[in-house]
């Protein structure tokens, strides 16, 4: 996350190297730097500050403000807070519609147009269901803050609608759907499926592996999950690129997940089928732990995985600093926390050999070509042979910093070419590692 505010402030003479020192020491960055005036308390600055969370620039600015002898603040405004309110989508026509001609011909005249091909047979290449995709998000009625939640969900599915259009083309419409019980969901799904040509699925409350087993079985049309499908095979190339690059063996390999959540549960399934015989599981919630051990996975605690697994994994931030300390040297760590929760300064030192932090641009390298992919190939959603079969060859576009290529380059197109051509193959019967 990039975070950007434009700060108009004095600076008295001699205060502008602190002023710096300052803004450098939290991990933001000037981006932007204009001398307005001088005034007879200093200089008057207009400056634009980048940081990686709004925590970060809070801090600073608390600093700045404290020190009324060498700043006066005049104005902060978050640069891009007018920019996104109402939200991060617009739905607009595909052709242009400027005047009273355009609108007859462009919107009337195309949409009669269309229900007269409707009529015939074939008409439904017409309409703009083969490009529509629905960007699920499931909500427990019973969520205390349950209106703050929706809000929570719904932007980042209009995320991810912002995502799949501009590198796919495809038109996702966020949905957020409340239910009671999980079968709630599925029938609600069952009834508007029609309107679209896949499902991806952000999240769902309290999702387990045999709800979107359900799921898989009574929808039609593809689905695929970013809890369920995405962020599972992001690990696994990831584990795989590191027995590339470690030359480590499956059966000799501890896998620790500290932290469990779905995306936890539906990987250890998977490392189970390919030889990863010991995985360890910490969390909070009893019902996270016995979903692991369900799956092959064995649950213990935080502080036995940071002192004897050889790769770690941080899902959630639900341990203590003096058990994150006991990290062994030579381990291996990827972590899906938050920026300010990964503490990877408390790692220097210990002697990890790799620190890998998993997130929002290397599932958006991902998950526009899956979605376009499996949709090419007529599948349906992505079973476990499937996934080691697809991670195989995706790690090849991944490199040895763990990055894929730059979002707008080719990458999208390579990902579902992949997904696409391996698809419609049966799965590979041993998906063991080498």
């Amino acid at each position: 996350m990039r975070l950007i505010n434009e700060v108009t402030v004095v600076i008295k003479k001699r205060s502008f190297p602190s002023f710096i020192d300052e803004l450098y020491k939290r991990d933001c960055d000037l981006i932007e730097l204009k001398h307005i005036e001088e005034t007879g308390e200093g200089f008057l600055y207009t400056l634009r500050i980048a940081s990686t969370t709004a925590k970060r620039f809070d801090e600073f600015m608390t600093i700045i403000g404290s020190a009324g002898e060498k700043y006066k603040i005049i104005s902060v405004q978050n640069v891009i807070e007018d920019r996104v309110a109402g939200g991060l989508i617009n739905v607009a026509g595909r052709m242009p519609v400027e005047n009273t001609a355009d609108f007859n011909t462009a919107v009337l005249g195309a949409a009669d147009f269309i229900r007269e091909k409707v009529k015939q047979e074939g008409g439904a290449r017409y309409t703009g269901i083969g490009r529509n995709v629905g960007i699920l998000c499931g909500i427990k009625a019973a969520d205390e803050a349950e209106r703050g939640h929706l809000l929570q969900e719904f932007t980042g599915a209009e995320r991810d609608a912002v995502i799949l259009h501009r590198f796919t083309g495809l038109n996702g419409y966020p949905l957020t759907v409340r239910f009671d019980h999980p079968e709630d969901l599925i029938k609600v799904v069952k009834r508007i499926e029609g309107n679209f040509s896949a499902v991806r699925v952000i999240r769902i409350d309290e999702a387990t592996i045999m709800l979107y087993d359900l799921l898989f079985s009574e929808i039609a049309i593809p689905v695929i999950s970013m809890e369920h499908d995405d962020i599972p095979l992001l690990l696994l190339i990831f584990i795989i690129k590191l027995m590339m690059k470690y030359r480590f063996k499956a059966e000799e390999t501890t896998v620790g997940f500290v932290g469990i959540d779905l995306s936890a549960v539906r990987l250890t399934r998977v490392l189970d089928k390919i030889g990863f015989r010991r995985v360890l599981g910490f969390d909070q919630a009893e019902k996270a732990l016995l979903a692991l051990e369900n799956h092959g996975g064995l649950a213990t605690t935080a502080e036995n995985i940071f002192s004897n697994a050889d790769l770690t994994i941080l899902m959630k931030n639900n341990f203590d600093r003096d058990e994150y300390l006991k990290i062994r040297p030579g381990q291996l760590v990827i972590s899906f926390l938050d920026d300010e929760d990964q503490e990877m300064d408390a790692l220097s030192g210990t002697g990890v050999r790799e620190f890998i932090s998993g997130g929002a641009h290397h599932l958006a390298a991902l998950f526009p070509g899956i979605m376009r992919g499996v949709m090419d190939a007529g599948a349906h959603t992505i079973p476990d042979a499937k996934m080691v079969d697809y991670a195989k060859k995706l790690v090849g576009l991944m490199s040895d910093t763990f990055e894929f290529p730059n979002l707008f380059g080719d990458v999208h197109e390579k990902v579902r070419a992949i997904i696409a051509a391996d698809a419609a193959k049966p799965a590979t019967p041993d998906g063991r590692m080498p």
